[in-house]
């Protein structure tokens, strides 16, 4: 059987204040979620112009899911992302973790943070 994982995703700005949820298989440990869904979700939303196309991207394709199911979800793994647009603040947590990044997280800085989750 694979492994449940739930990501809830924070988002802070001036035109949104508000959050989503992720659930899938496949992935049993935050560094997983992190390298393996969450560090898209974190470029994404850097690299977007603006919030609003990150989010329609999200509902677009279906990704989200709503906050019963996320409550009802006997997952293996609980994790967060959490995002200040408005001040350029990005933070992962995972279990009793939590790692901020810089004000646009880059690829190197991501996997250099699923490094530190995996030891």
């Amino acid at each position: 059987m694979a492994e449940t994982y739930a990501l809830r995703v924070q988002i802070e700005s001036h035109e949104y204040d508000g959050e989503f949820y992720l659930i899938g298989d496949g992935y049993g440990t935050p560094a997983d979620v992190l390298d393996n869904v969450a560090a898209d979700h974190l470029l994404r939303i850097a690299n977007a112009k603006h919030i609003e196309e990150y989010l329609l991207n999200v509902l677009k394709h279906g990704e989200n899911t709503g906050e019963a199911e996320y409550e009802a979800t006997d997952s293996d793994v609980e994790c967060w992302i959490h995002v200040d647009v408005s001040y350029q603040r990005y933070a992962f947590g995972g279990g009793d973790r939590v790692f901020e990044f810089s004000s646009e997280p880059s690829k190197s800085e991501i996997a250099s943070t699923v490094t530190q989750l995996r030891s």
